[in-house]
C-alpha cells in the first residue's frame, strides 16, 4: 500500500458518497465539504474505488511518489 488521496474542496460538491461508503475514513466538515479523517484503513483499490465514486471528481489519489493515479 502505497497510495494517497486528497479532497480538492474547490471541486467537491458534497455528495457524501465518500462519507457513506467509507465513514471511518471520510467526514464533513464545518462547510459541508468531504474531509479526510483517518485514511490508514483504505487499501490501494478503496482509494481508487471511491475515487472513481466519486460524481465531481474530487477525490485525487497518488501514488508513493507522489504521481496522480488515473480514475
Amino acid at each position: 500500500m502505497g497510495y494517497h488521496i486528497k479532497v480538492d474542496v474547490d471541486d467537491c460538491m458534497s455528495s457524501g458518497k465518500c462519507v457513506a461508503d467509507y465513514p471511518a475514513a471520510f467526514a464533513f466538515d464545518e462547510d459541508e465539504l468531504a474531509t479526510i479523517k483517518d485514511s490508514s484503513q483504505l487499501s490501494d483499490d478503496d482509494f481508487i474505488r471511491v475515487a472513481r465514486n466519486c460524481p465531481s471528481r474530487a477525490l485525487i489519489v497518488f501514488d508513493a511518489d507522489g504521481v496522480e493515479i488515473p480514475t
